[in-house]
């Protein structure tokens, strides 16, 4: 057995020495061959990485092959929304790269570097189209915050977006409604009458439902056919360009960012903008000198809208709308209706620019053609103006309102108009505002300096270079709490920086600010102070059952960039427009309630026509004290006070 053992030990120590022997033997003779012929074996190595090299060549040219179809299939998909997407991208890294590198250190510096931003932003939308147009034009309306170079290159946006054919149009409404324009309506006009970013309109004659009526005129507004496969991108995009933004300049674009999205895709689906007409329709029923077209329901579907024509001038025709009517009355009804919409109705109207907004002849009963009645009468009576009657169009963006913010912004504008900062400062601070001084000022779109001086009618352009440059440096500290800022004040905002445009369109005939403050006091009725509208809310919660958890819940998701417009805040919505009723009609069965807040609210109102008449003479006595020093003043180069 042992001897076995030794044996077999003494085998496997052969076989082991062999193959080393052999393994050092094979080495050796490799190593000589290639030592005696180095061209033989560099050539192997040679054509060894050339193998390799084309293997790799390949694969990096079949991936690239891949990638290219795969992004010019998704490209075509979305009607272009990677390339407008990566235009939106470069577009971002150049402005970025221009407010970072450049350093400007005078006027004439700072100027000639917002118009080449502006051009590169007015050159990108224009290419982008859709969306982005959209986008463009709410620079205009941005007066207050924007440098000026940004409002007067983006004009050029508010022309006529470029128009589809026929042929795609009648695709849409084929796809909507299943019958071709022939079997709906009695004549299409081919020409639209208007093309915005992301729809047209046409005029039409719609079939009538009994043979023995006659045709009616009505408005056709179709959706682009592209819109509905870029709005997602565009979005997305959107997103992603607020976010870095948001970094790289350090500004607060949090609180607005989802609620900007979803207001812009509830634009974009014509079902929710029908909605929306017929909710101011019937908000305002009672006024006679505003009026929204009916809307005909069987006929809207998400990219299909059909409503009544209405004839009549539009805002923009300055000319136009002098020769027949007074500006200031239009203008007066105007802010009248944008106050009660905010501080009253709780729901307004956020796109009200110029082209919005028909003027035409006042008239009881039904006018079948109101602008040839218009210029019959213009011909005949010359300059003498005409009772007007607003109509107001394109219901696509609009903002409801909470009950606590609508109470809490009517309160604060008082508090402003009053010179209250103890209740400004408490409302603010509740907002996760810190500085009330600049917020104020933001709010009324003029300094709050001045308007503690008793100017509080339209900035002049010195005012809001001054107030810009003021407030370059102030805004980006201006929030402390971005989560706890309401949803609705950036749609708010955007709705009375457009009316801010039309009142200066037409040389600011009106003071808009002190229009919006009595509008706010009459909302309030009785709520005269911070406690009163407190103690208001709370009936209200306790009357709309919204729980802390409920309360707790919305605090949450807020967090979480929740929206104006997300379900949850939309049935606390309802709940409490509910809770409003059944309060106003408990405090209306008793007498001694109905006299004691009509007694509240006249003595609020008396107040502040008191104020400001107070202020307005301020106002005017440094006026007249300003023109008679210049003279004296004006050989140190000192500027005159600027007249409201």
């Amino acid at each position: 057995m042992k001897k076995s053992l030794i044996r077999g030990g003494l085998l496997r120590g052969r076989l082991a020495t062999y193959l080393t022997n052999h393994h050092h033997h094979h080495v050796a003779m490799k190593y000589a061959f290639r030592t005696q012929f180095p061209s033989i074996g560099s050539a192997n190595a040679q054509v060894a990485a050339k193998s390799r090299s084309r293997k790799w060549g390949r694969r990096i040219l079949f991936c690239t092959c891949a990638g290219v179809s795969l992004y010019i299939f998704v490209d075509c998909m979305t009607a272009h929304s990677l390339t407008r997407s990566l235009r939106t991208v470069q577009t971002m890294i150049y402005i970025i790269y221009l407010y970072k590198v450049m350093s400007p250190e005078t006027m004439e510096e700072y100027s000639e570097l917002h118009q080449t931003v502006a051009a590169s932003l007015l050159n990108l939308f224009l290419k982008n189209e859709g969306l982005y147009i959209k986008l463009g034009q709410m620079f205009t309306s941005m007066n207050h915050f924007l440098p000026g170079e940004y409002i007067d290159t983006m004009k050029a946006l508010l022309d006529s977006a470029p128009s589809v054919p026929l042929d795609d149009i009648q695709q849409v409404i084929l796809e909507e409604t299943g019958k071709t324009c022939e079997e709906l309506f009695v004549h299409f006009d081919p020409e639209p009458v208007a093309s915005a970013s992301i729809a047209q309109v046409h005029r039409a004659l719609l079939q009538p439902a009994d043979s023995q009526q006659d045709p009616v005129e009505v408005c056709v507004k179709i959706q682009k056919p592209y819109i509905r496969r870029q709005v997602f991108w565009d979005l997305q995009t959107y997103r992603f360009v607020m976010f870095v933004l948001g970094a790289a300049f350090n500004m607060p674009v949090t609180w607005a960012k989802e609620t900007i999205i979803e207001g812009i895709n509830r634009e974009v689906n014509f079902s929710m903008e029908a909605a929306n007409a017929v909710r101011i329709k019937n908000d305002f029923a009672d006024r006679e000198d505003f009026y929204v077209p009916y809307v005909y329901e069987h006929l809207v579907t998400p990219r299909l809208l059909v409503m009544e024509w209405v004839n009549g001038v539009k805002l923009i025709d300055v000319d136009r709308v002098r020769s027949r009517y007074s500006d200031v009355e239009i203008l007066r009804i105007l802010f009248d209706v944008f106050g009660s919409m905010i501080f009253k109705k709780g729901f307004v109207h956020c796109d009200p620019h110029g082209a919005n907004i028909l003027v035409r002849d006042f008239a009881r009963g039904d006018v079948k053609d109101p602008a040839a009645h218009n210029q019959e009468h213009g011909r005949c009576s010359g300059k003498t103006h005409h009772k007007p009657q607003l109509v107001l169009l394109d219901f696509g963006l609009c903002c409801p309102e909470s009950e606590c913010f609508r109470v809490e912004y009517a309160i604060l504008l008082k508090a402003m108009m009053l010179q209250d900062m103890k209740t400004v400062k408490k409302i603010v601070g509740s907002w996760g505002v810190d500085d009330a001084v600049a917020f104020s000022s933001l709010q009324l779109r003029k300094s709050y300096d001045l308007v503690r001086r008793g100017n509080y009618g339209e900035t002049t352009r010195e005012e809001a270079i001054n107030e810009r440059m003021k407030q370059r440096d102030s805004i980006r500290n201006l929030l402390s709490n971005e989560e706890r800022l309401p949803y609705e004040l950036s749609l708010i905002g955007r709705s009375i920086d457009i009316l801010h445009g039309v009142n200066r369109l037409y040389g600011a005939p009106v003071n808009r600010v002190g229009m919006f403050a009595r509008s706010a006091v009459a909302a309030l009725g009785p709520l005269s102070t911070y406690e009163d509208v407190q103690q208001y809310l709370r009936e209200i919660n306790d009357l709309s059952g919204v729980t802390n958890e409920i309360q707790s819940l919305s605090t949450s998701l807020r967090r979480k960039s929740m929206s104006l417009f997300d379900t949850t805040l939309e049935q606390q919505r309802r709940q409490e427009e509910a809770a409003v009723a059944c309060h106003r009609h408990t405090r209306g069965t008793s007498l001694s309630h109905r006299v004691w807040e009509g007694i509240t609210s006249m003595y609020c109102r008396i107040h502040l026509e008191v104020f400001l008449l107070i202020l307005d003479v301020c106002h005017r006595l440094n006026q007249w004290f300003g023109r008679g020093v210049q003279p004296s003043v004006g050989s140190r180069g000192e500027a005159p006070l600027m007249r409201r």
